[in-house]
């Protein structure tokens, strides 16, 4: 009974290991989508003399692959063209793993 006991608590320790790794590999998997849209508005940007309208842009132009379009948690990429965080190019933001636009936990290619 004791050797079971030890068993649980070894394997609930290893899950809770597993699952914080887990949520900084989604964070990590968004922030390169989040700046491969970026670079993608960078290059539309200099090839065209104007902000994409949408992502939607972005991809018929081959400038982005659609499995970069939705951030780790399948909420899709906010972009906005002119920025406000980086007047200069785009706003590309993820509402990140609460999947509501303005927390906290955002991911925003201005910050990074």
């Amino acid at each position: 009974m004791i050797v079971l006991a030890i068993i649980a608590m070894i394997a609930g320790g290893v899950g809770v290991a597993l699952f914080n790794k887990f949520k900084k590999a989604q964070i990590s998997a968004t922030k390169i989508r989040v700046k491969a849209v970026r670079d993608a508005v960078t290059q539309y940007m200099i090839e065209t003399p104007s902000c994409p309208k949408s992502m939607e842009e972005l991809l018929s132009g081959r400038y982005l692959d659609k499995d970069k379009m939705k951030d780790a948690w399948g909420s899709s990429i906010v972009l906005k063209c002119p920025g406000t965080g980086d007047p200069e190019g785009a706003d590309v933001s993820s509402p990140g793993p609460d999947k509501q636009d303005g927390t906290a936990d955002d991911i925003k290619s201005w910050e990074m």
